[in-house]
C-alpha cells in the first residue's frame, strides 16, 4: 500500500501567510486529485486550498442553513411552472426570510459587506444560480449575475434581491432584466 502524504500551504481570507500542513490521504483520492488538479491546470496544493476554502465558507453551513443541492433544469421548470404575474412575488416573499436567516446564521451580522458577499458566494459562487460580477461607479454598487434560468428565473432574484436588500438594510435598489442576467445598482 502506497503511503501518500501531501504537503500543502493552506491560505485562508486571502491572507498572505500561509501554514504548512500534512495530511495522509486514501490512495484513490490521491488519484482524484492528481487527475482533477491536471485537468484544472493547477497544483494539487492549489485544488485542496480551493477545497478547503469552500468548505470553511459554505460547505460545513449546508445542513445548519437548510440549502439542498438541485438539478438547475428542475429548478428552472419549477420557476416556468409559475404564472408570469407570480414568480416576482415568490423572490419577494424569500427575500423578506431567507436571506437575513442565513447571513445571522452564516456572518452574524447583517451588514452591506455581509450582504453582497451572500450574493456573492451564496447564491453564485457555491450556490451555482449565476456568476457574479460587480464594479462601483458614481458611488454606485453595480452587480451583474448572468444565469441559466430563463426569463422567469431573472423576474424571480430581481425580486428575490430586491427584496433581500429591502428587509436587511432598508436600501432602495434598481434593476435590469434579460432573459439571462440581472443587473441591479444600489447606492452606497
Amino acid at each position: 500500500m502506497q503511503d501518500n502524504t501531501f504537503i500543502f500551504e493552506t491560505h485562508m481570507y486571502n491572507v498572505p501567510t500561509s501554514t504548512t500542513r500534512s495530511f495522509r490521504v486514501d490512495t484513490e483520492l490521491a488519484k482524484v486529485l492528481d487527475e482533477e488538479s491536471e485537468r484544472m491546470g493547477v497544483s494539487v496544493n492549489a485544488l485542496v486550498n480551493m477545497i478547503l476554502k469552500r468548505y470553511s465558507e459554505f460547505t460545513r453551513f449546508l445542513s445548519k442553513i437548510d440549502l439542498v443541492v438541485i438539478n438547475r433544469e428542475l429548478l428552472k421548470s419549477l420557476f416556468d411552472s409559475y404564472p408570469d404575474e407570480d414568480i416576482y412575488g415568490l423572490g419577494v416573499a424569500l427575500g423578506e426570510i431567507i436571506p437575513r436567516d442565513t447571513i445571522l446564521f452564516w456572518k452574524k451580522t447583517l451588514t452591506f459587506e455581509t450582504i453582497i458577499e451572500y450574493i456573492e458566494k451564496i447564491i453564485c459562487r457555491y450556490g451555482f444560480l449565476g456568476t457574479y460580477d460587480e464594479t462601483t461607479q458614481n458611488d454606485k454598487k453595480i452587480i451583474v449575475l448572468r444565469h441559466r434560468l430563463g426569463q422567469k428565473g431573472s423576474q424571480f432574484l430581481h425580486g428575490f434581491l430586491k427584496s433581500t436588500l429591502k428587509n436587511t438594510l432598508n436600501l432602495d435598489s434598481s434593476f435590469e432584466l434579460t432573459e439571462s442576467s440581472v443587473k441591479l445598482q444600489i447606492n452606497n
